[in-house]
């Protein structure tokens, strides 16, 4: 399945989603015990220093995801579909992508892949070494969701001060009835639930279940940053 990686970059996305928001490729790992190292020197080796690559390659460690077997995952982010279509296609078929695709299939294998569209986000960018929070949601009116959000973010003592908040919408894969994804980034997962638990939030979760209902929640520590594109440059 790992021979999808990359090469997967041409597949066809809807139509909305040729403007010039970001596109997140995102590759659920199943690592073999005592591989993380040789994964993550992997990626950095094909991906850190790869002119022809546009993106930012994002490397995490699965901490809770429940009966899901998933260890890691490759998040690869890029600026827009056109930045996509070109990585897509500059490295398919290198010896270099052959060499890395090589290394991780002997190390584990390819789980899942969704391809997602930035839609919005708020507060501090993630870093490198940051935690995350996902929650995968089926969200019923888009449009009100994100009010909501930019709602509570402009609330004193909100959780986008200290972490930040990103919502992504499903393009291709992923798990049927998830149609969006909010990522939290937080340099702890501890201090971002101070916010998170707090009676004013409480009061935008009440909203936020008007409008949309979770799925699933999985947390993740991130275990590197590989490229040159600055997350920054998305928001």
């Amino acid at each position: 399945m790992f021979k999808k990686f990359l090469m997967a970059l041409a597949l066809v996305m809807a139509p909305h989603a040729a403007s010039a928001q970001a596109v997140w490729v995102d590759y659920g790992l199943m690592m073999n015990a005592g591989s993380q190292a040789t994964a993550e020197t992997a990626v950095k080796g094909y991906l850190g220093n790869n002119s022809k690559f546009e993106g930012l390659a994002i490397f995490n460690q699965t901490m809770i995801n429940g009966a899901n077997p998933q260890t890691h995952n490759l998040a690869i982010i890029y600026k827009d579909q056109a930045s996509w279509e070109s990585s897509s296609a500059a490295l398919s078929g290198s010896s270099a992508q052959n060499a890395f695709l090589r290394t991780m299939m002997a190390n584990g294998k390819l789980l899942h892949e969704t391809a997602y569209m930035h839609v919005k986000g708020w507060g501090k960018v993630a870093e490198e070494g940051t935690q995350y929070i996902a929650f995968a949601m089926q969200v019923k009116n888009p449009s009100r969701y994100i009010q909501f959000l930019d709602e509570y973010s402009r609330e004193p003592g909100n959780a986008t001060e200290i972490a930040s908040i990103d919502v992504f919408q499903v393009l291709a894969g992923g798990v049927p009835g998830v149609t969006h994804i909010a990522v939290i980034a937080t340099p702890k997962r501890s201090e971002f639930m101070t916010r998170y638990t707090s009676p004013q939030f409480s009061q935008y979760l009440r909203k936020f279940a008007n409008v949309r209902t979770v799925l699933g929640t999985s947390y993740s520590d991130n275990l590197s940053f590989n490229g040159s594109l600055a997350l920054s440059s998305l928001r």
